[in-house]
């Protein structure tokens, strides 16, 4: 969408007055699906998004993220952008404007690991959660261990795919191979330990989680006399939170130590009437979370991932990035629990 044409979507948007000055839209940093601009409207700013869409990928992006920040706002939760107006037709949101800085890995402290716990546990509280029935279920939600078994199976099945004939593509398809391998192992182990605990495989989670999903430091910004906002929810609804643990502390931009992993859980679940089992589902599900972001970094391998890319960022080099990302899926590899 060209950027006087997204100018005039977002003044409708706003409900501007036809005397007044179209905004100005400015492209922000590329996010990895879909493309991000400033919008300044006189004294105001805004945060707009044009989400990605393809029929290859049936997730609804904008209402994902739209109605989660809803229901934040909602429960006066101000730790995250607040919702301004949406246009489901062209797949437009408009939010706050977060204007602050990023979080390297080497800043991350306590404290900082305690807000986000705070933030899910508010989100969690049980006010929300009797609200929050028209959230969607999260992006790939799955809420017995069966069902992250075979979400992960799904994505080694689709590395197959990987058919590019550059170097670096011959590299990756070796670097599935023993991926897929150490994955049988990992899930071999994961059953073995269910059923010392007494866990049926196939059982449903009874407490499910409102997930921010794809949680983590990476989309979080500090903002001077507010402290930490997080961002990006377009995977976000209902989940198992053990999930949420489990990519919290296995997403590869920023990563979080594991030494904040039990200060985490036991400040996340304080909402919950069995914090205990919680822990105990996601500690047994760890190794799970790490393969499947192994998985995710490979995605840059597959067709529709790059097709995403080059929507969010028509100027990318895919060579460079493919390179960068088998690194990083090389370093998560070495780090998956036994």
């Amino acid at each position: 969408m060209q950027p006087e044409i997204l100018s005039r979507e977002v003044s409708a948007l706003l409900g501007l007055p036809g005397a007044a000055p179209a905004p100005r839209i400015e492209p922000l940093a590329a996010g990895g699906n879909n493309r991000v601009f400033l919008a300044t409207a006189g004294d105001r700013k805004y945060a707009v998004k044009v989400y990605f869409r393809h029929p290859s990928d049936r997730r609804d992006r904008l209402h994902a993220e739209y109605t989660f920040l809803q229901c934040a706002a909602g429960a006066g939760i101000d730790c995250v952008p607040r919702p301004v107006a949406c246009d489901a037709r062209h797949g437009i949101g408009v939010y706050e404007y977060i204007d602050g800085d990023k979080l390297a890995a080497a800043e991350i402290r306590a404290e900082h690991v305690d807000s986000a716990a705070k933030f899910f546990s508010d989100l969690n509280s049980r006010e929300v959660r009797a609200q929050a029935a028209q959230l969607p279920e999260a992006s790939e939600a799955c809420f017995s261990i069966d069902a992250h078994l075979a979400m992960v199976d799904g994505r080694i099945a689709r590395l197959d795919r990987i058919t590019g004939t550059e170097p670096v593509d011959g590299e990756a398809r070796d670097f599935a191979s023993r991926l897929a391998t150490r994955w049988a192992e990992a899930k071999r182990v994961i059953l073995e330990q269910a059923a010392a605990a007494g866990i049926q495989p196939g059982e449903a989670l009874a407490e499910r989680c409102i997930s921010p999903s794809d949680f983590g430091f990476h989309n979080a910004i500090t903002m001077t006399g507010r402290g930490l906002c997080f961002i990006d929810f377009e995977y976000a609804g209902w989940d198992d939170p053990a999930k949420l643990v489990g990519d919290f502390f296995s997403h590869p931009a920023v990563p979080v130590d594991m030494s904040h992993r039990d200060r985490f859980m036991d400040q996340a679940f304080e909402y919950s009437t069995q914090p205990r089992k919680l822990r105990e589902r996601a500690r047994l599900l760890f190794p799970v979370f790490q393969v499947k972001w192994c998985c995710i970094i490979l995605n840059e391998f597959l067709p529709e991932a790059a097709e995403r890319r080059r929507f969010a960022d028509p100027h990318t080099d895919f060579t460079a990035r493919k390179r960068a990302q088998l690194e990083k899926a090389a370093r998560l590899f070495v780090r998956i629990a036994g």
